[in-house]
């Protein structure tokens, strides 16, 4: 496909952090996102990715002939709940913001989200497992100690059809109805200061 980036074929989006960086491990934030490609659009992209692994471990080989390394490949293959294969899902990555090695220089980038009529769709947006859509993306191929391998990294996604992601725990979900009850609120006993409800130990800041 001619263009800045190739394409993957249209898959499943499964953890996507496409719209807002995860900062759960990393805190300077990671965007990505996993697609679930089966059949021969997951064979067509693992032989892309085989191949350009191939090549640079070549190359690798060729500065450093006698050294070993720990490869990693950014795909597995995917079972179901009953332990079927399903697919393979494909990882995507791209850092929230660093320091250029080369020149020193802050950054910050993001992929860019589009939907099927290549729109930006807004950032506040959640796209939940399930969407299906399309990834730009590049091979980024590293060698660190006696790590080696190749990345996918994040450029572009086109959602084509959303799944919004809704966190677990609304009330709505939970709670059932129930008749014959009121709440009665009497101003001036919620005396409680702000913090004072928590426990010493219990986490102060929520889930997004």
């Amino acid at each position: 496909m001619a263009g800045k980036y190739p394409v993957t074929p249209k898959g499943e989006f499964r953890w996507a952090h496409i719209t807002v960086p995860d900062t759960t491990f990393k805190v300077e934030g990671q965007y990505h996102v996993k697609i679930l490609l089966s059949g021969s659009d997951a064979e067509e992209m693992q032989k892309i990715v085989d191949d350009a692994h191939g090549e640079w471990k070549k190359r690798c080989q060729q500065k450093s002939a006698k050294k070993s390394w720990q490869e990693y490949m950014p795909y597995k293959v995917s079972l179901d709940e009953e332990g079927m294969e399903e697919g393979t899902e494909f990882h995507f990555k791209l850092k929230a913001s660093g320091t250029n090695s080369k020149t020193g220089q802050t950054f910050t980038q993001r992929p860019v989200v589009v939907g099927p009529n290549r729109e930006p769709l807004p950032a506040s947006l959640k796209v939940g497992n399930g969407s299906i859509g399309r990834i730009a993306y590049e091979i980024a191929p590293y060698e660190h100690g006696t790590s080696l391998g190749v990345q996918l990294r994040l450029r572009m996604v086109q959602v084509l059809k959303l799944i919004e992601y809704v966190a677990n725990g609304n009330a709505d979900d939970v709670f059932n109805v129930e008749e014959g009850y009121e709440v009665v609120v009497e101003e001036g006993n919620n005396s409680t200061e702000e913090g004072e409800a928590f426990d010493d130990d219990e986490e102060k800041s929520g889930d997004f």
